[in-house]
């Protein structure tokens, strides 16, 4: 058998030699359009999606309605956070009080299934059935792809190993692999030292935008922010070490300050490398430097 589902993962013992991977489409449309340029460059490349499709712009139904058949041809379509806290809301059990309501989710539901829904119209969609379905990561033998971060150590894929409480909530695997940025990102969230991979393998996850990464190597080089309407394809990464690679161009920004932060679309080898990057500036794509 080459795929198997464990731990909410699935785990490919093959390698291909492309990935088309975008994160974090949060209903903006034009996204869409890179997807298939990508597709139309790469034909045999593994299409995988890192999640956030929803809460945002206009187009969370179009863009959901085109997830369902990428998936339907073979595409791996991953949760986001946001997806989750839809889940909750539609299952009636929020972690918080309107959480998803604050973060998007009354214009998604609307565009979804109809203004003033309940739960349970929302239960009863399409969108809620595929969206339950989805895993929350896929593992290869040298990628892992995930909405916001796995621990960067020899048990990143250990759940027992992530078991904790923080102001209250319970910060088990899945809800880890959904949710983390600093703790992804830093040894130490005090001082933003930047964490070394030891993993063995390239991570690529969406959830921050990337203008507001920034921190400090243990070698003392510096990665700074750059400009909200610069949401590159961005990487942390030691020497002989495998890279982190963030990819999320920002969609969930307000579309009218931000009306080009559309998205990352960015095709890498079987082996973490990136090999080309499409995005608004750059719709035919970029060969990655």
């Amino acid at each position: 058998m080459t795929q198997k589902i464990i731990n909410n993962t699935l785990v490919d013992n093959r390698t291909k030699d492309n990935y088309i991977f975008i994160s974090d489409i949060h209903g903006n449309l034009e996204t869409l359009d890179l997807i298939r340029q990508a597709k139309r460059d790469f034909p045999a490349a593994q299409l995988v999606t890192g999640g956030d499709y929803i809460d945002g712009r206009d187009h969370v139904k179009e863009v959901l309605d085109f997830l369902i058949e990428q998936k339907s041809e073979g595409a791996i379509i991953l949760l986001g956070n946001h997806e989750l806290m839809m889940l909750n809301y539609a299952n009636e059990c929020e972690h918080q009080d309107g959480i998803w309501f604050y973060n998007g989710g009354r214009k998604s539901l609307e565009q979804m299934v109809g203004q003033d829904a309940s739960s349970k119209e929302l239960r009863m969609s399409k969108y809620y059935r595929f969206l339950k379905t989805c895993l929350i990561m896929y593992e290869t033998p040298k990628l892992v792809f995930v909405h916001g971060g796995v621990r960067p150590d020899e048990r990143y894929n250990d759940p027992t190993s992530y078991n904790s409480v923080d102001h209250g909530f319970t910060i088990d695997y899945d809800f880890y692999r959904l949710w983390a940025r600093e703790s992804y990102w830093y040894s130490d969230t005090l001082n933003k030292t930047i964490a070394h991979n030891k993993t063995n393998k390239t991570i690529i996850t969406g959830h921050t935008p990337t203008y507001a990464l920034e921190g400090i190597y243990d070698d003392g080089r510096i990665m700074k922010k750059t400009a909200p309407d610069d949401c590159i394809v961005r990487k942390m990464q030691y020497p002989g070490e495998a890279a982190r690679i963030f990819t999320d161009g920002g969609s969930h920004s307000d579309p009218l300050i931000y009306p080009h932060n559309d998205g990352n679309v960015v095709v890498l080898s079987g082996n973490g490398d990136i090999v080309k990057i499409y995005n608004w500036k750059n719709q035919q794509g970029t060969d990655f430097q």
